[in-house]
């Protein structure tokens, strides 16, 4: 039986985009006679330390460290305590002596992890990258210092090199880590899938999320739920719901927290945007009915973050039965799929109006809406389910222990 240890930034305590992934990727990996080695952090608390899922599995053993919560503004103090846990998980799993491959999650600290792991466990890496640094932080403009980025690039490639494998969650993605000098054999496209045991569309009538806060029938409700982060184009939502102000019952959910989250609510009340409504974030347990909540959804990116990340709610809205309209570069391959799949609309994210026009077509025609939903349903069944994408890197983990066994 194979055991393959799991070094993850971030611990199940803390809601997340990649909470669903990890979980479903460990359960599944589980039911495929691995062991699995968990060493995760505890920073918030809001959820419990394992998901229901995972609680009590024979061949999991779980180890949860202790860490401050920092504000994202303090960049350098999060750096280093994110090093410093680096160390405080080798204290860990250096004892630990039946480790036969090692999982490494996205963080800018990554590099720490894997001369670690290379030096002292000298056993393979796949380095699940879903965020490339520092890329997302400097087309998103935090960071702008060129010597910090170009420093902080070349770590980043030392990661890419000292790793095994490479899983990115695009093709978008794939190109930028070959831009890096890392060989194409060492990548491997994997999505950010949707759990098909789980998430699925809700009716209005037995929607938790539509009872909680009363929500109107009779309303076209534009979603946004997750993280407004510095990647989330907030001026873009802004600039859009200023064009539609007119249609009264327009209304944009922005769902969820983020380190821009507050300066957007203020600019929404400086500027009088009354169609703008924000909501707390939900558990995980919530998922498919926030996400049937809206009439469609709105992704609003960045310039330049396309390529460095990937939107993971994607799935789960296919999974809905949702309509996505996207704000994103035009260059992008994510940009071409949702157009040439007619799965919803893709827009310039350097346009508002385009984006508007897209949302305006899919208010004013529902048939098509309905055709796009179902057309992305049926896209993400056969691209984005869990059961096809956690075989993807089991595989990947039984030809790498056996390679290096060889």
């Amino acid at each position: 039986m194979k055991n393959i240890l799991f070094i993850c930034t971030e611990g199940f305590d803390t809601p997340g985009p990649s909470n669903h992934l990890i979980g479903s990727l460990i359960e599944d990996m589980l039911d495929s006679d691995f062991k699995v080695t968990l060493i995760q952090s505890r920073r918030t608390k809001i959820n419990e330390d394992l998901p229901d899922t995972l609680k009590g599995k024979e061949y999991l053993s779980v180890y949860t460290i202790d860490r401050k919560l920092i504000k994202k503004s303090s960049f350098v103090y999060r750096y280093f305590e994110e090093a410093l846990y680096a160390f405080r998980c080798f204290k860990v799993w250096k004892k630990i002596r039946d480790i036969d491959a090692v999982f490494v999650q996205s963080c800018p600290t990554v590099i720490f992890s894997i001369i670690l792991v290379k030096l002292f466990l000298k056993k393979p890496i796949l380095y699940s990258v879903q965020d490339m640094w520092p890329g997302s932080a400097v087309n998103s403009g935090v960071l702008s210092n060129k010597l910090l980025s170009s420093i902080f690039c070349t770590i980043q490639k030392s990661a890419y090199k000292k790793s095994d494998l490479l899983t990115v969650i695009s093709e978008d993605m794939k190109t930028k880590v070959t831009e890096q000098g890392v060989p194409e054999r060492k990548i491997y496209p994997i999505v950010n899938w949707f759990d098909d045991r789980s998430v699925h569309e809700v009716t209005w009538d037995e929607n938790k999320f539509v009872e909680k806060y009363n929500l109107s029938k009779e309303k076209f409700y534009v979603q946004y739920a997750g993280t407004m982060g510095y990647v989330f184009d907030y001026k873009m939502v802004m600039k859009v719901a200023e064009i539609l102000k007119e249609y009264k019952d327009i209304e944009f959910q922005m769902i969820g927290q983020g380190s821009q989250k507050d300066l957007f609510i203020k600019e929404v009340q400086n500027r009088n945007l009354g169609n703008i409504k924000f909501y707390p974030l939900e558990p995980q347990n919530m998922v498919s009915d926030v996400y049937s909540a809206c009439t469609i959804c709105l992704i609003p990116l960045k310039k330049g973050i396309i390529g460095n990340s990937v939107p993971s709610k994607a799935g789960l809205l296919m999974a809905c039965k949702r309509a996505i309209v996207n704000s994103v570069d035009e260059n992008s391959d994510y940009y071409r799929m949702f157009n040439e799949n007619e799965m919803g609309i893709s827009a310039s994210n350097g346009n508002p109006n385009a984006v508007a026009n897209a949302i305006l077509e899919l208010y004013k025609n529902k048939e098509k809406r309905n055709q796009m939903a179902e057309r992305g349903h049926k896209f993400g069944q056969k691209y984005y389910s869990r059961s096809l994408n956690t075989s993807k890197f089991i595989t990947l983990f039984t030809e790498l222990v056996e390679k290096n066994k060889n």
